[in-house]
């Protein structure tokens, strides 16, 4: 048998990321709730938690309901852009190094994999946004190799319609995701 204060301390372990304010009015409305169910059931804690139902899948619910605090989105946004500007795949050009090709792919790929992360977890919404970050990134992370490399630098067509392709792949990956799941999610327990 699980006590209430274990029961909320699952709970809260999984609402990490969450804004504080929003994370403690969570708990204090459980804490309520338990303590109705308590006094309505004899005191059967049992009854109050399994009521809830599993500490795990409340806090998910709850994250879904409000979403990560504005500081881990705007760490989400941070690292799509620093990913972002390595995905460039000439970020240093000269006689005696090139960024190599195959790591801007893995670099690429990473970005794509964060993205999807970002729209599932956190909402289609930030997933976007991200991916507009990601975009921002790789666009500095070109102006960086054309300042660099003004004399040597060139840029051809081919190349230049690559580079916007995986722009917009970023912003659809970005989007996309989170839009699925809100579609596919099953209408799960009101809380």
């Amino acid at each position: 048998m699980m006590s209430v204060d274990a029961y909320l301390r699952q709970v809260q372990r999984g609402l990490g990321g969450m804004d504080p304010h929003v994370r403690e009015d969570i708990l204090k409305e459980l804490r309520s709730h338990l303590a109705d169910s308590l006094s309505a059931n004899g005191g059967n804690v049992s009854a109050a938690t399994d009521a809830l139902g599993d500490p795990v899948s409340v806090a998910r619910r709850y994250r879904e309901l409000y979403g990560y605090s504005s500081s881990y989105r705007l760490l989400f946004y941070a690292v799509a852009g620093v990913v972002g500007i390595l995905t460039v795949p000439v970020l240093v050009a000269g006689e005696e190094s090139v960024f190599p090709y195959f790591l801007s792919s893995i670099f690429v790929a990473s970005e794509f994999v964060f993205l999807i992360w970002i729209s599932v977890m956190a909402g289609n919404r930030a997933g976007l946004l991200a991916g507009v970050w990601g975009v921002l990134g790789r666009m500095a992370g070109l102006g960086v190799a054309i300042a660099a490399n003004r004399e040597s630098f060139l840029i051809t067509a081919d190349g230049l319609g690559a580079f916007l392709l995986v722009c917009l792949l970023f912003l659809f990956v970005g989007w996309i995701p989170g839009k699925a799941r809100q579609a596919w999610q099953r209408p799960g327990a009101e809380l």
